[in-house]
């Protein structure tokens, strides 16, 4: 059964969505990790208000995920 991780992208001035074909699936968590990279934000200072980091997908911020198999079915 073929499983899909599903990333909200933030593309100006709208969300898009990713959706990746994973192989050998074992959760959602790993899915995403495997995908997602870490982003240190250069913009943030103590107290500034900045957000320290986020995760991005091709260069974009990733503001949600999930996972669900071919028929539409949600994963853990």
């Amino acid at each position: 059964m073929k499983s899909f991780l599903i990333l909200v992208l933030l593309t100006s001035p709208n969300l898009t969505y990713e959706k990746i074909l994973i192989k050998n699936f074992t959760n959602c968590d790993d899915a995403y990790e495997s995908k997602a990279t870490w982003y240190d934000n250069p913009k943030f200072k103590d107290g500034n208000g900045e957000i320290w980091g986020f995760y991005i997908y091709n260069n974009k911020p990733i503001v949600a995920s999930y996972c669900q198999d071919e028929k539409g079915n949600w994963l853990l």
